[in-house]
């Protein structure tokens, strides 16, 4: 997989790099729009690579989970002319991969736990019981 977007990776970004494969039936209909289904998901801020494997009418993505997510993913795909399969094991593994990426960027974004989910103070071993 090529990278399509010059994105600088952190160690801490690299953490929430994500790769999705996304079923697009349409693409083993058109072989030959690969390349404008490949600019549109290349042009969101945050995609670091995409290939499209158009035998198996897929397209991988890898990008951070911090700058973009699956649910914008699909509207690229759909705004390309190709949107991805809308069946109902689609459908819900959409619908979980959308909620995989909230819960991954709300995770990104809290704050630090403390040590060992210990409050800060005294132990209860030197209260001189």
């Amino acid at each position: 997989m090529s990278p399509t977007t010059p994105v600088s990776v952190s160690i801490a970004d690299d953490a929430l790099r994500v790769r999705r494969r996304i079923p697009v039936p349409g693409l083993r209909e058109v072989p030959t729009g690969n390349d404008r289904l490949l600019a549109a998901l290349a042009g969101i801020d945050g995609v670091l690579g995409v290939s499209a494997d158009t035998p198996k009418g897929r397209v991988t993505v890898d990008y951070l989970l911090t700058r973009t997510d699956y649910g914008a993913l699909e509207q690229a795909l759909a705004a390309a002319g190709l949107p991805p399969a809308r069946g109902r094991w689609a459908r819900a593994r959409a619908a979980w991969l959308r909620n995989l990426d909230l819960t991954g960027r709300a995770n990104a974004q809290a704050p630090a736990a403390a040590c060992c989910s210990r409050p800060p103070g005294r132990s209860s071993a030197t209260r001189g019981r």
